[in-house]
């Protein structure tokens, strides 16, 4: 009753209040960062446990089932699924709704330690991760150049490229594949190793020994103390080529003797292909609460810097989640634009008021701009599930303006003035429409 009759007697403060409103709307929306969905927690886990070598039953028996009995004990656990292949355990686990998953890994983690003595001692320890949904590449890359190796496509990748985007603000980290890497190849000499004495593994030692970088010791100058390091890392080919064999005779050989030694690309475990040649594929992830239109952005941004710097080098986009998630939101905003256009139409089919329809049509945008006021404070992204909520928000908010604005024309039909039709019209429903309304909130709480 004192809110209704306030607002009518001070209509320049309301008046003042809803510009407030509508600024501060206008300006939280273009703060309001955008997403697809809302950030949620999976309360899925897995641990994996890698064995080279030995086959599925194997690891079953060995590695799967000691894990499964010892995550069973896990507290809050649903249920547990694993899969057992060539050299590889894996183990889903589900827990229940609402877990802290931190503490749920924690938990996962102590379990594990306690029977890692019990595993065979050629698997590696399990390791556990978290299901996130941010572990998905949201941008993919790829590298090309008519003017580069694949080998040097792959180094100017690691180094120029990647650090640059691993440096973007909100960048978790950047992967690199379908690119190779020059390794140097020994190829032994049967006979001549026979004809000397040696065997391949001696000759391994040799060179894992001498392929090092020792620390020296240290050194005082004045008030300074320096590391020293005996360098004996190879720096090129002819040096591997020239390494001394000792032989058991007591005489030596260079290891070009006994073996080829040559500088080749090796085997691609992955290929990427860019307009049908060989390129370099690159994955970015953001962060765990990062924005992702705005993590995409600002690499974007440093691609094109990229790009006027490294001119013989082309990047393509292969993959923008970014656009994904604003064409989405966009549709969706056209969709609730268009339904808030049909039901002002048919608002003014069936009260034949063009002064009543252009109230509701005015509280329509006005109430949808304060909205973006609590998204922007509650930190809240304006994603699919905001969108839906506001498309909901405006059948209700129809609703409600026609219930109070029908009982204001009752009274004024009954000879009431505007000022005492509004008061008493808006006083009579306000708390029907009122329990209508949080009704309807209170469906969603949950």
């Amino acid at each position: 009753m004192k809110l209704a009759e306030t607002s009518v007697r001070r209509p320049v403060t309301v008046l003042m209040l809803v510009f407030v409103v509508i600024i501060l709307g206008f300006v939280s929306f273009t703060k309001i960062p955008l997403d697809l969905m809302p950030e949620f927690e999976l309360p899925i886990a897995v641990v994996s446990t890698s064995y080279s070598g030995v086959g599925p039953q194997e690891i079953e028996s060995l590695v799967t089932k000691p894990v499964e009995q010892a995550l069973a004990t896990v507290p809050n656990l649903d249920s547990l699924n694993s899969v057992s292949s060539e050299g590889s355990s894996i183990v889903l686990v589900t827990f229940n709704f609402g877990v802290d998953m931190d503490q749920a890994s924690l938990d996962m983690r102590e379990k594990l330690d306690m029977v890692k003595a019990f595993l065979p001692e050629d698997a590696g320890d399990p390791m556990v991760f978290k299901m996130d949904m941010n572990a998905m590449p949201i941008l993919m890359l790829a590298v090309s150049s008519d003017d580069m190796s694949l080998a040097e496509m792959q180094a100017l990748a690691e180094d120029k490229i990647q650090p640059r985007l691993e440096r973007t603000e909100g960048v978790a980290s950047v992967s690199i594949s379908g690119g190779t890497e020059q390794v140097i190849e020994i190829r032994t000499k049967s006979e001549a190793l026979a004809g000397y004495g040696i065997s391949v593994s001696y000759l391994q030692g040799i060179l894992a020994a001498e392929n090092l970088n020792l620390p020296g010791g240290t050194v005082r100058k004045g008030s300074q103390e320096l590391a020293i390091k005996t360098k004996g890392e190879f720096d090129s080919v002819e040096e591997i080529k020239q390494l001394i064999i000792p032989l058991p005779t007591g005489a030596s050989v260079q290891l070009q003797d006994v073996a080829d030694v040559e500088l080749i690309e090796a085997e691609q475990a992955t290929i990427s292909k860019v307009n049908g040649d060989l390129g370099i594929a690159i994955s970015i992830q953001k962060q765990s609460g990062s924005n992702t239109v705005r993590v995409s952005e600002a690499v974007l941004a440093e691609v094109e810097k990229i790009k006027k710097e490294l001119p013989h080098v082309e990047i393509n986009i292969i993959q923008d989640s970014a656009e994904y998630i604003k064409d989405s939101l966009k549709q969706v905003a056209q969709n609730g634009l268009t339904g808030a256009l049909l039901a002002i139409i048919v608002l003014y089919i069936f009260l034949r008021n063009i002064r009543t329809t252009l109230i509701i049509a005015t509280s329509i945008p006005i109430s949808i701009i304060a909205t973006f006021c609590l998204l922007y404070f509650s930190n809240i992204t304006l994603n699919l599930m905001t969108l839906g909520g506001l498309m909901l928000g405006i059948g209700r908010l129809v609703d409600d303006s026609v219930v109070v604005l029908e009982n204001i024309y009752r009274f004024r039909q009954q000879g009431y003035s505007r000022f005492e039709a509004a008061v008493k019209g808006c006083s009579e429903v306000i708390v029907a429409v009122m329990a209508a309304t949080l009704t309807t909130v209170a469906v969603f709480i949950p």
